[in-house]
């Protein structure tokens, strides 16, 4: 006997029977006796053992409080079939859960292995995600910020890629950061972790370089864990330098095309040679009416002679030219060592004076050519722009780091100092990326100097007040004072909220000088101060403490100064920079300048040795 179910009733049934299978199918899950979580998503969703997966969703649930808490169970089970295996959870949310990838047998961890996650809350109501998680062996994206690093033993260094696994202590086996042979690929050496301090990461390693590997010698950085091995980078073990500024000498070489100053220099390596680089200028004198608009955009370059840190040919060469006059700019350089710039390196032009004598944001930038030479303004790679600077600055102190830019004070469109500190970070096609403000430094100012040294930046000297640029006379605003930060490692930032005030000063005041990193030592050279016009003390230097200090300033005078060679003269707003020759010895070259007594700018070259 056939029966009908009216269409009502059988619409109801059907609706009331599509509920109950939906909710008992909740995030791919059996429901069990309890409520059943929601999976939404999990990441990352490949790694290695130890990975930290955040698996997001709802109806996450936690029976009893505090210590006596219980989290819901995660298991981690082969995709292929196999048994489940347990997952620490590490946080707790209605929402969320951080569980790490359970050890797993050898053939389990092996790159390619794919998992269910299974996530069941204390009631017995639970849910899966299909193939959530695979392993994966680790991959290398940059050294230090760079392509391929570099540094003295026993120095740190970070490595930035994926799928290293987070450890926070030291693992049984199975993971290791290792310098190999180029030649032979066998391990050499292993860099120490510190695991207790969370230095292995998912996506980054800090590390230091074994002190039993050889200087001046390129070495492949990989990671392995139980996934894999990772793809090389290299890895030059820079010499130790050895400087002692109280017994150099100094020699003139090459003179500029014309006599300038406030132009910044840097030197660039371009396969085996080195290049080094004056970007713009001003060719003013101290009397000059507006003399801060006397700017010019040319760009001289010459090759640096590798054995003795001179100038290897006599005449400097014109190249490409900024797209507009610049004065009193900043200057870097960005290579395979120091960011992810790949090929022979870019230029960095920031801010500056233009030729109305009126302060910039802009920054320019351009790749260079196997030659050194600039690419001509038709051609792809010569000077572009990019990310301008937060504000318009001039005089300001520059410096570059694990892959960022950092700018520190300068004088405003106004002319008055800023104490505002900005980071941009260098992308891989050479653009930056937006500037993030950093802490500002205890004062605003201007015409002082900034290096780095073993992630800390320093800010050395300057001016508190507005100042004409090309003036010969020291300003009453100008000081002494040494302030310092540190730098974070792993995401750019500073360390301290605050800069700290070193507890030694430079011994006078000083301004529109040069300081540059030789080893551990900083060498100030020229400037303004009580003297100048002497070179009493036109050549002073420190040291840089351990704990990221500096020591007190002692003065290298009569045979080591410029001023008393032959030829020599007193200078104030020139140019400097530092190059290391085949043999790692140490040379600084003072460029062009002021002079300190006439007033007049000069073209001399001079290089220590």
């Amino acid at each position: 006997m056939n029966h009908r179910i009216p269409n009502g009733l059988f619409a109801f049934l059907s609706s009331w029977l599509l509920i109950v299978v939906l909710d008992g199918c909740s995030g791919g899950g059996s429901g069990g006796k309890g409520v059943a979580p929601v999976l939404s998503s999990d990441a990352p969703n490949i790694g290695t053992v130890g990975t930290i997966v955040t698996i997001t969703g709802s109806n996450f649930q936690q029976s009893g409080s505090g210590t006596t808490a219980v989290n819901p169970t995660v298991t981690f089970t082969p995709a292929a079939g196999g048994t489940a295996i347990a997952a620490l959870v590490t946080a707790f949310s209605a929402t969320s859960l951080d569980v790490a990838m359970p050890a797993v047998s050898a053939n389990l961890s092996t790159a390619g292995t794919a998992f269910n996650i299974t996530v069941t809350n204390p009631d017995g109501g639970s849910a899966s995600i299909p193939q959530a998680f695979t392993m994966a062996a680790p991959t290398l994206s940059d050294l230090n910020g760079a392509l391929s690093g570099s540094g003295t033993v026993n120095s740190v260094f970070i490595i930035d890629g994926n799928n290293f696994g987070d450890l926070s202590a030291v693992p049984i086996s199975g993971y290791s950061l290792d310098f190999r042979d180029p030649s032979t690929n066998s391990v050499v050496a292993s860099a120490s972790v510190t695991f207790t301090n969370n230095d292995w990461q998912n996506i980054f390693i800090v590390g230091t370089v074994p002190s039993s590997l050889t200087a001046s010698t390129t070495y492949k950085v990989t990671v392995t864990t139980p996934s894999g091995t990772s793809s090389p980078l290299n890895f030059l073990v820079s010499p130790s330098v050895s400087f002692s500024p109280s017994t150099i000498g100094w020699t003139a070489t090459s003179t500029l095309p014309a006599a300038q100053q406030g132009f910044p220099t840097v030197i660039v390596p371009i396969g085996t040679n080195s290049y080094i680089y004056a970007s713009g200028g001003n060719t003013a004198t101290s009397t000059t009416i507006n003399g801060k608009a006397s700017n010019v955009s040319t760009v001289w370059y010459n090759q640096m002679n590798s054995s003795n840190g001179s100038l290897a040919n006599a005449s400097w060469s014109t190249t490409t030219p900024l797209p507009d006059n610049r004065g009193f700019a900043a200057a870097v350089s960005a290579s395979s060592f120091n960011s992810l710039v790949s090929g022979n390196g870019n230029l960095y032009v920031l801010g500056g004076l233009d030729g109305t004598g009126n302060a910039t944001s802009t920054v320019y930038y351009a790749s260079l050519n196997p030659d050194g030479t600039i690419p001509a303004a038709t051609l792809a790679g010569t000077w572009a722009t990019t990310s301008p600077l937060p504000q318009p600055l001039f005089a300001e102190g520059a410096a570059i780091f694990h892959g960022r830019i950092y700018i520190v004070g300068g004088n405003d469109s106004t002319g008055a100092p800023v104490s505002k500190v900005y980071s941009a970070k260098i992308n891989g096609d050479g653009t930056l990326g937006a500037w993030q403000t950093l802490p500002d430094l205890p004062v605003a100012l201007a015409y002082h100097q900034l290096v780095t040294a073993a992630g800390y930046l320093y800010a050395l000297g300057g001016d508190t007040a507005a100042v004409d640029p090309i003036s010969k006379a020291q300003a009453a605003s100008s000081q002494s004072t040494i302030y310092y930060n540190q730098i974070n490692i792993r995401s750019g930032a500073f360390i301290n909220t605050s800069w700290v005030t070193n507890a030694a000063n430079m011994g006078k005041n000083r301004e529109k000088f040069s300081a540059i990193l030789a080893g551990s030592y900083i060498l100030v050279s020229g400037g303004l101060y009580n003297g100048s016009s002497t070179g009493s003390s036109e050549e002073s230097y420190t040291q840089i403490n351990s704990d990221g200090s500096v020591g007190s300033f002692n003065g290298a005078t009569g045979s080591h100064t410029i001023s008393n060679s032959i030829g020599g003269y007193n200078f104030f707003n020139h140019s400097a920079t530092y190059f290391a020759d085949a043999s790692g010895n140490p040379h600084v070259l003072i460029l062009g300048g002021e002079d300190g007594n006439t007033g007049a700018p000069h073209a001399g070259v001079w290089y220590q040795h």
